[in-house]
C-alpha cells in the first residue's frame, strides 16, 4: 500500500538560492522577486528551461536550487513515520503557443523537481519516487469546471483507492483553480485517506481541516437520505464516519432486524457500552428495543403451560412482518413485498389455528398432526395428501377451508384475507423467491389487487385478530437518527 503526495507545480516552487553564483557559472536568469526562501524566476518556462538544461548536466547545481514548498510538505510527511517510501505526483502545465500565460508553464520546473527531490531526500534515508503528470491541453488550467473534470478522471487512473493508505495534497503553489480542483477531487475520491497540507510563509506546514468539514457534510447528507428510505446498513457506515456510534448501532440493529436475523439484531444492542451522553429519548428507545428483542429473539415454546407465551411471540413476529411489508412497499421492492406478504399470510393462518386448537403448526409434520386432531374433533375429512405442493401455507389454508362451518368470526376474517392474497402466490413462485427468474413489477401485482389495498387488508386483519399494537421501531429509530443528523 502506498503513501502518496500530489501537488500542482507552481511558479514559486523552484527557487534560486544564490543568483550571483549561477551568474558566475554563466547561467543568466531573469528574476521576479526575492522571498525568505530564495529568488523566484520571472518565466518558469523560459528561465526554467535554461536552469533545467544546466542542472540536468551538472548535479552540483542542486545546491544552488531549492524547492521550499514541496520540500517542506514532503519533510512533514516524512516526520509522520508512515514508512520510508513516498510516491509523488507532480502536475504541471504545458499549454499551446497561442495561450498568453504560456510563459508561466511549469513543465521544466516539474523536470527539475523530478530530479532534485529524490536526490535531496535520498541523503536523508527517505525514498521519494516522483512522476510528472501533464495537465492535458484539452483542459484549461484557469477553468474550475474543466479542472474538476480532469482530476476526476486522472486521479483514479494514477492512484486507485485500494492501493493507498494515505494521500496528501498541497494547498500552496500553482494556479488556484488547479490546486483547489485537485484538493476537492482528492477528498471526494480518497475521503478519510486524504490530508491537504498548507505551507505558511514562515515554513510551517499544517494539515487543512476543510476535509473534515466537506466529508462531514457529504456523510451527513448521504446518511439522512439512506435513513429516510430505511436503507439502514449503508447508513450505519456513514454514521460511524460521523462519530455517531450509538446511532450507527441503531441502524445496524434495524438492518439485521429487517432480515429477521434476530440474534444479531439483539447482539448489536447488547454490545453497546454505557453512554452517559445519551438523551432521555435515546435511552428510552434503547430500553424499548432491548425489551422487544428479549421476546422476538427467543424460540417458540411448545409446552402447553406456555401457550400464551407462544401466541404472544407469533403476534410479535406478525407485527414485524407487517413493518417489513411497509418498508418493501416504500422501496418499491416488489419481489420482497410479495415474499413478505405471503409469509405474513402463512403466519396469520398459523396463529388463528394455534389459538383455537392449542397445538403447534410450525412445520408440515406438526400441521399434519393438527389436521388429524381436527378430523377427530369435528368428525370431518381433511385430506392433505391431495395437495400438490405441501407448503405450510397450502396445508394451513386447506385445513381452514374444511373447518369453515365450525369456526368463529376471527377465523372467517382470516379466510377472507387469504382469498385476497392467494392469487399473488403464482407471481411469487415465478420469481427468485419461488422457482423462477422473473422480476415482479407493481403493475403485475395490481392486475390482481391494488398494492395500497393490500396494506389496508393487512392492517384490517391485524385489527380483527387483535394483534397488540406496538409503535413502529423502524420509525422510532429513523426519527432519533435523523434528529442526530440535523
Amino acid at each position: 500500500m502506498k503513501v502518496v503526495f500530489m501537488a500542482m507545480v507552481g511558479a514559486s516552487d523552484v527557487q534560486v538560492k544564490f543568483p550571483d553564483r549561477l551568474q558566475q557559472l554563466g547561467i543568466n536568469l531573469n528574476y521576479e522577486r526575492e522571498t525568505p526562501t530564495g529568488w523566484i524566476l520571472r518565466s518558469p518556462r523560459e528561465d526554467g528551461s535554461i536552469l533545467w538544461e544546466r542542472f540536468r548536466r551538472n548535479n552540483a547545481l542542486g545546491e544552488l536550487i531549492d524547492l521550499p514548498i514541496l520540500r517542506l510538505c514532503i519533510d512533514y510527511i516524512r516526520s509522520l513515520n508512515l514508512g520510508n517510501q513516498l510516491f509523488v505526483y507532480l502536475f504541471y502545465t504545458d499549454q499551446p503557443e497561442h495561450v498568453i500565460y504560456r510563459v508561466k508553464d511549469t513543465l521544466y520546473f516539474a523536470r527539475i523537481a523530478e530530479k532534485w527531490l529524490p536526490e535531496y531526500f535520498n541523503n536523508l534515508g527517505y525514498e521519494v519516487i516522483v512522476e510528472r503528470v501533464a495537465i492535458s491541453r484539452r483542459y484549461s488550467p484557469v477553468d474550475s469546471f474543466q479542472m474538476l473534470e480532469f482530476f476526476s478522471r486522472r486521479l483514479e487512473e494514477l492512484v486507485p483507492t485500494n492501493e493507498v493508505t494515505w494521500v496528501f495534497t498541497s494547498q500552496t503553489g500553482g494556479i488556484p483553480t488547479v490546486y483547489e480542483a485537485l484538493f476537492l477531487q482528492a477528498i471526494r475520491i480518497y475521503r478519510e485517506k486524504c490530508t491537504p497540507l498548507y505551507v505558511l510563509p514562515d515554513g510551517t506546514v499544517f494539515p487543512v481541516d476543510f476535509r473534515d468539514f466537506l466529508l462531514g457534510t457529504f456523510y451527513r447528507e448521504h446518511a439522512k437520505g439512506l435513513v429516510e428510505r430505511h436503507y439502514y446498513a449503508p447508513a450505519a457506515d456513514f454514521l460511524e464516519k460521523l462519530s455517531l456510534p450509538f446511532h450507527a448501532a441503531l441502524c445496524r440493529h434495524a438492518a439485521f432486524r429487517l432480515l429477521f436475523d434476530l440474534k444479531r439484531a439483539k447482539e448489536v444492542l447488547e454490545s453497546l457500552p454505557v453512554d452517559v451522553s445519551l438523551s432521555h429519548e435515546e435511552e428510552k428507545l434503547l430500553a424499548d428495543l432491548r425489551q422487544q428483542m428479549d421476546e422476538l429473539a427467543r424460540d417458540l415454546p411448545e409446552d402447553a403451560d406456555r401457550w400464551n407465551e407462544r401466541i404472544s411471540r407469533l403476534e410479535a413476529w406478525i407485527q414485524e412482518l407487517y413493518w417489513g411489508i411497509e418498508i418493501a412497499f416504500t422501496h418499491e421492492s416488489w419481489t420482497e413485498f410479495l415474499g413478505r406478504i405471503i409469509r405474513f399470510t402463512e403466519t396469520i393462518l398459523q396463529l388463528v389455528l394455534e389459538k383455537k386448537f392449542e397445538r403447534p403448526a410450525s412445520n408440515p409434520s406438526q400441521i399434519s398432526q393438527l389436521a388429524g386432531h381436527i378430523q377427530n374433533e369435528f368428525r370431518i375429512q381433511i385430506n392433505l395428501e391431495k395437495i400438490p405442493t405441501k407448503t405450510n401455507l397450502n396445508m394451513l389454508h386447506t385445513i381452514l377451508r374444511e373447518i369453515m362451518q365450525q369456526v368463529n368470526d376471527e377465523i372467517k376474517a382470516v379466510a377472507d384475507f387469504v382469498r385476497t392474497i392467494e392469487p399473488l402466490i403464482p407471481l411469487r413462485n415465478h420469481s427468485i423467491l419461488g422457482h423462477g427468474f422473473r422480476g415482479i413489477s407493481k403493475e403485475e401485482i395490481e392486475t390482481v389487487v391494488a398494492t395500497q389495498n393490500l396494506l389496508e387488508a393487512c392492517l384490517n386483519v391485524l385489527e380483527r385478530l387483535r394483534v397488540p399494537k406496538v409503535e413502529n421501531p423502524y420509525e422510532m429509530i429513523r426519527q432519533v437518527v435523523l434528529s442526530a443528523l440535523q
